[in-house]
C-alpha cells in the first residue's frame, strides 16, 4: 500500500484544523471530482477556503493531509461528531466512475480496516457522509451499494481479503515547501520521465513544492489567468526552498 503523508503547514491550521482531536470515526466521502488523491490534498491545502478533509485515495496511493489528531470540516454537522471526532477520507474519480474509481474504492476501503485494525474499533466505526449531514454523499459509492462497500472493507477486517501490509512510505512526512522558479520558463511535466508537458512556471514565480519523487520537483501551481491549479514536475531541482 503506497502512502504519502503531506504535512498541513502550521499556517493553515487555524482554517484547515483548529481543533485538537480524539478520532472515534472514520467518514466515507466521494469527491465529485476526478482528480488525483495528490491533487486533492494539494488543492485542499493550497487554498484558504475552509473546507477540509484528512485523507484522500485514488486507484494508486493514500495521501494524507490533517493529522489525525487534529479535526477537520468534511462533515457538514458544524461542530457535531462528524467534523469534531471522525477521521474525513475522500474516495477519488467519483466523478466520471469507472475502472479508476472501482480501484480507488478498493484501495480505500483496505485503508479503512487498516485504520480499524490500528484503533482497535469494528466495523460500527465506519460512517458515511450521509450520517451526519443527510447529504447524498459519499454519491457513486452509494449509488452501487453502501452495504456492498462495507462487506469490501470487512472482508479485509476479518482476513477473508488479506490487507497489504507492505506500506510503501513513498514520502513519508512530505513538508509543502516552496519552488522558486529561476530566471527562465521552466516547463511542467506529467510525470517524473518528463515525456509529457503539461504547463510552464513563469520567470521567477513561485509555487508550492509536493516533495521530489524519482529526482524531480512536484510542484503545484497556478493556470496563468484563471484561479486554477496544476500539478506537475519541474526539471530543476534548485528552486526548492
Amino acid at each position: 500500500m503506497q502512502i504519502t503523508n503531506v504535512i498541513c503547514p502550521q499556517s493553515k491550521y487555524s482554517i484547515k484544523c483548529p481543533y485538537a482531536m480524539t478520532p472515534e470515526y472514520i467518514t466515507v466521502h466521494n469527491t465529485y471530482n476526478d482528480a488525483s488523491a495528490m491533487s486533492e490534498i494539494s488543492y485542499m491545502l493550497g487554498n484558504n477556503l475552509k473546507t477540509s478533509f484528512h485523507v484522500a485515495v485514488d486507484d494508486e496511493r493514500v495521501v494524507t493531509g490533517i493529522p489525525f489528531n487534529r479535526n477537520a470540516w468534511h462533515a457538514g454537522d458544524g461542530r457535531g461528531n462528524g467534523n469534531m471526532k471522525s477521521i474525513g477520507i475522500e474516495i477519488c474519480y467519483s466523478k466520471s466512475g469507472g475502472d479508476r474509481f472501482i480501484n480507488a474504492e478498493k484501495l480505500a476501503a483496505e485503508y479503512i480496516a487498516m485504520l480499524l485494525k490500528q484503533f482497535g474499533w469494528g466495523l460500527d466505526r465506519v460512517k458515511k457522509h450521509q450520517d451526519w449531514s443527510g447529504k447524498y454523499c459519499p454519491h457513486r459509492t452509494l449509488d452501487m451499494g453502501w452495504q456492498r462497500f462495507l462487506n469490501m472493507v470487512s472482508s479485509y477486517l476479518n482476513g477473508t481479503t488479506p490487507i497489504n501490509n507492505n506500506v510503501n512510505n513513498d514520502g513519508s512526512e512530505v513538508e509543502v515547501k516552496t519552488y522558486q522558479n529561476g530566471s527562465t520558463t521552466e516547463v511542467i511535466y506529467a510525470d517524473t520521465s518528463l515525456t509529457k508537458r503539461i504547463g510552464s512556471l513563469n520567470p521567477r514565480e513561485r509555487c508550492d513544492c509536493l516533495g521530489i519523487f524519482n529526482d524531480r520537483p512536484m510542484v503545484r501551481y497556478k493556470v496563468d489567468g484563471k484561479n486554477d491549479y496544476k500539478i506537475g514536475f519541474a526539471k530543476w531541482k534548485g528552486g526548492v526552498r
